[in-house]
């Protein structure tokens, strides 16, 4: 019998971003899976304020920079004018995001009762998270990968889309749970749920 190159059980077929696109790159593979007109990861960011340092506009066809804003580079969608529903109705993508932060948990057994609800509905989600909490490091950024499935052991399995890590990865509950803690609703901290609106 072949060895499993790939995760059986998963929902999403992987990309890679751009750097600081992470955001845009994950909904890609929302829209892939659900069979969604794919656009241009570069193309969604800019729509969702992406903000790039100086040194990286080589990388990007004709990206915008300046002072690094307070959620660090990336995309700025707690700008009303980047809100991913208003980016979604402007380009006529038929998604609708709802955000359930992490200070809509009391504690971490609401959390993790969460986790289990999402598992059965099947739903398409995001988590936003602080990089270095979850991973034991010292460097602090936020970060988005795909939901992709509830193990048991309190464990979830994510889609990273960073070209510099593996695409499936597999993380304690509790430390994905310190990790929104630690980057906080002010920076959008939590899950990102999304829907495929109906024609």
């Amino acid at each position: 019998m072949p060895e499993e190159v790939v995760p059986s059980d998963s929902k999403y077929i992987p990309l890679t971003q751009q750097r600081f696109c992470c955001v845009p790159t994950c909904i890609q593979m929302i829209m892939l899976r659900r069979n969604i007109s794919l656009l241009p990861a570069e193309f969604l960011g800019y729509h969702m304020g992406l903000a790039l340092p100086k040194e990286e506009l080589r990388y990007f066809w004709n990206g915008r920079t300046g002072l690094k804003p307070k959620a660090g580079y990336g995309t700025q969608i707690g700008k009303k004018q980047y809100e991913l529903n208003t980016v979604f109705k402007n380009l006529n993508i038929p998604l609708r995001v709802n955000l359930v932060l992490i200070d809509n948990f009391n504690n971490f057994s609401q959390f993790k009762d969460y986790l289990i609800n999402i598992e059965k509905e099947d739903k398409d989600v995001l988590v936003c998270y602080d990089w270095g909490t979850l991973f034991g490091a010292d460097a602090h950024n936020g970060h988005v990968c795909v939901l992709d499935k509830v193990l048991k052991n309190d464990e979830l399995r994510i889609i990273d889309p960073e070209y510099k890590a593996s695409k499936w990865k597999v993380v304690k509950i509790k430390k994905m749970y310190d990790a929104m803690v630690f980057h906080g609703k002010d920076k959008s901290a939590g899950f990102w749920e999304f829907e495929v609106l109906k024609n």
